[in-house]
């Protein structure tokens, strides 16, 4: 009696185990219960995670990270690189340095342009390259010199146009003017000198204007000598001699000349000036903006490796 108790015991026990068994077998064949899948879940989530935090990059961003878009961008206009990177101070710096030396430089070229326009035309109602000419013949004459003057003499037609010397040039051939100045010596109060040290430039270039108001070998073009010395109805040879001794000297035209072409130049020299500063102020908002941009990724850097480190930890049980 007591083994039939056993076996019956063993039978329920094989039968529990059975049904279990099947139950959850069953129970993993539907898709009710599967379990989820761990890796697929992960590269999906994964995925969408590294999706979600990617940001678009425009242009505008690259000074912020680059440290060569920093550089081109404050050398285009300085001050940009330092605002992309929240360097305001800087920023303002070199930018309002930009704008006052721009401002300070054209007003200055602007300036010495009205001012050189205004002594081109004083130098067309008071200096004539036929005024010059005939001083030049006569000069010759006085000291029997040997310079084919009288082919320049016979170009003169006429007196100088003070309306507007610039018509007198439709009567002197430069070529014909220069073979006399080459070949006419500097007569002194006691003693010959070397010959002329320059040729009248082409008229209208920058070294004609220059020249007339500077050697004193251009004074008899202006017109206030011309009617003082080279038409004078008292000819004599000392006016035809150079004695550097301030009695030889030019009357007011060549000084007032002298010194409005000495007012252009200097305002040009000025705005030159400027202008390679503002030069200057480019390359170092540039730099500036280069070093920032590097020393802000390197302690992004910096931190991002220490926040790499690894992590140890000891347990002690007692």
């Amino acid at each position: 009696m007591r083994t039939v108790k056993i076996f019956i015991l063993l039978a329920l026990s094989l039968l529990l185990t059975s049904i279990s068994q099947a139950q959850y077998v069953s129970d993993f064949s539907s898709d009710i219960f599967v379990e989820p899948n761990t890796e697929s879940k992960f590269e999906c989530s994964s995925f969408i995670s590294k999706n979600s935090f990617i940001k678009s990059v425009s242009v505008f961003d690259l000074p912020k990270k680059n440290p060569g878009a920093a550089f081109l961008a404050s050398a285009i206009i300085p001050g940009v690189g330092q605002a992309a990177n929240e360097k305001w101070g800087r920023a303002g710096l070199y930018f309002t340095a930009e704008v006052i030396g721009l401002i300070y430089h054209l007003d200055k070229n602007a300036k010495a342009r009205k001012q050189e326009q205004a002594y081109e035309r004083f130098t067309h109602q008071n200096w004539s390259v036929v005024a010059y000419a005939e001083w030049l013949v006569n000069y010759s004459q006085v000291h029997g010199l040997d310079n084919n003057w009288q082919s320049l003499e016979a170009q003169l037609s006429g007196a100088p146009d003070w309306s507007d010397t610039r018509n007198d040039w439709d009567q002197i051939p430069l070529n014909i003017l220069h073979n006399v100045e080459a070949s006419t010596p500097f007569y002194f109060k006691d003693r010959v000198g070397s010959n002329f040290s320059h040729l009248l430039p082409n008229y209208g270039s920058q070294q004609y204007y220059e020249l007339i108001s500077k050697y004193y070998q251009f004074q008899p073009g202006w017109r206030d000598w011309y009617n003082s010395v080279t038409t004078s109805p008292t000819q004599n040879e000392s006016m035809y001699r150079y004695f550097w001794n301030g009695t030889d000297e030019p009357f007011s035209l060549f000084y007032e000349g002298r010194d409005q072409a000495e007012e252009f130049n200097d305002n040009y020299r000025v705005a030159g000036n400027i202008l390679k500063l503002i030069v200057v102020n480019h390359i170092v908002s540039a730099f500036d903006a280069f070093f920032a941009v590097q020393l802000k990724n390197s302690r992004i850097e910096t931190q991002t490796n220490l926040m790499r480190l690894e992590q140890f930890s000891v347990t002690w049980h007692f």
